[in-house]
């Protein structure tokens, strides 16, 4: 499967799930990530640095050891999905498995190429600042980032078990 991502490879939680939507001639996958934890110093993601990323769940320490000095943004990101439909009842129907499998914010986003994105609800943006957050604290914010993360992985697993 060709990917085209920055990273360059795609996400192992989200492998499945595409290689059963690009089976079909219906459907073309452009872009996807399985959700993450990112610490980056500004929201500007393609601006930013990136201090830390994590497609699967991290501890209290990954986040405290990767913390600089200065303020950064923490992240959890949920799941998103870009497919190319052939028709706009085929797009309506990959919807409504989305929608089934949980991912609630689906929806159509092109309709001159019929491109539909996938996208969980789960997220968490806040600003961690190393001498203002207590070790307590930051052990709270990775336990819900990773609660929420292991959601989202879990609504991947239904879509796939939808194709």
């Amino acid at each position: 499967m060709a990917d085209r991502s920055p990273q360059g490879f795609i996400d192992e939680d989200i492998k499945i799930l595409l290689e059963r939507i690009n089976s079909n001639p219906n459907y073309e996958t452009t872009s996807s990530c399985s959700g993450r934890i990112v610490m980056l110093k500004t929201q500007k993601k393609d601006k930013s640095e990136w201090l830390f990323k994590s497609h699967s769940p991290v501890t209290a320490e990954d986040i405290i050891d990767s913390l600089p000095e200065g303020k950064v943004w923490f992240m959890q990101e949920p799941m998103i999905l870009h497919v190319k439909c052939s028709t706009l009842e085929v797009a309506d129907e990959l919807i409504k498995k989305a929608n089934s499998a949980g991912l609630k914010v689906s929806g159509i986003t092109s309709v001159k190429n019929i491109l539909v994105e996938i996208r969980d609800t789960n997220r968490i943006d806040t600003i961690l600042k190393k001498d203002l957050m207590s070790e307590d604290y930051i052990k709270l914010l990775v336990e819900e980032a990773n609660k929420k993360l292991l959601e989202t992985k879990g609504r991947i697993k239904r879509l796939e078990m939808l194709f």
